[in-house]
């Protein structure tokens, strides 16, 4: 599956930019921290929001559609006890220089019967792969049926100096993982798009700002690596990996995907 999907990507470090473009998904899942960067002991609420352009619906906490939830500190990885219902999903108190908060959610499954929408998330998303996969195999795109996983972490701050543990991965199935000195906005932004520990080289990782309805857009490099210019946040990043019906996790439907998101903004 991998190998299909590095024979169809675009040019890798191509930069695409779409400026008022009613195509861009719809359906952006993330965290958003109340306060992007804050002095330590100060409480700040992490939303999960659903939405387009970093502009969403706050949506609460549920325990049954949770995986797993998590907060990255100092002090290490610990386990993050939220209750059903809550809005924002939890409230913590920044312990030291930054604190990572992150969510794996449970499976979705969906089927599509609106082949346009199908065809435009894929398009959207970059997997246009997946178009001349059903075109090869004959088969037709009405009804496609798909199981998904959300896998989402946000940054809250306090600075000064920037913890080299924001550079290690939190051992999420997908995820973003910055390059150090991805929080100063007058440099460049490098991050590392991971799956199951491994480069997701070839896909596409795109960027949102606060705000403005842009996205910025790059494919992944053979190690997973994408940079994005220097420029003042705050920041929304997505990459999704999506596999067929080979993989068991699709439980029966034709394909599996999983979608990851990274928050945070920078400082000048």
């Amino acid at each position: 599956m991998i190998s299909t999907v590095l024979r169809r990507c675009a040019p890798i470090g191509t930069l695409i930019l779409t400026l008022n473009s009613l195509a861009v998904s719809a359906h952006e899942f993330w965290l958003e921290p109340e306060r992007f960067a804050a002095p330590e002991g100060t409480s700040v609420g992490f939303e999960i929001r659903i939405g387009q352009y970093f502009n969403g619906r706050n949506y609460p906490y549920i325990d049954r559609e949770t995986e797993a939830f998590i907060k990255r500190t100092d002090a290490g990885i610990e386990p993050i006890n939220a209750v059903t219902g809550d809005k924002p999903a939890v409230t913590l108190e920044l312990e030291g220089r930054a604190t990572w908060v992150a969510y794996t959610s449970n499976d979705f499954n969906i089927r599509f019967r609106d082949t346009e929408k199908f065809t435009n998330y894929l398009k959207e998303e970059g997997l246009e792969w997946v178009l001349e996969w059903y075109e090869e195999q004959g088969k037709s795109l009405k009804d496609a049926t798909e199981s998904y996983y959300r896998h989402a972490k946000a940054l809250s701050w306090s600075g000064p100096d920037e913890p080299e543990w924001l550079s290690e991965p939190l051992g999420m199935r997908i995820e973003l993982v910055p390059d150090s000195g991805f929080l100063r906005c007058s440099e460049p932004a490098r991050f590392r798009a991971l799956y199951e520990g491994e480069p997701l080289e070839g896909h596409l990782v795109r960027r949102f700002r606060k705000g403005i309805e842009e996205v910025q857009e790059f494919r992944a490099d053979a190690e997973g690596y994408v940079e994005f210019p220097a420029g003042e946040g705050p920041f929304l990043l997505n990459v999704v990996h999506i596999e067929d019906a080979l993989n068991p996790r699709a439980k029966g439907k034709d394909w599996i995907s999983d979608w990851a998101s990274l928050t945070y903004t920078c400082a000048n």
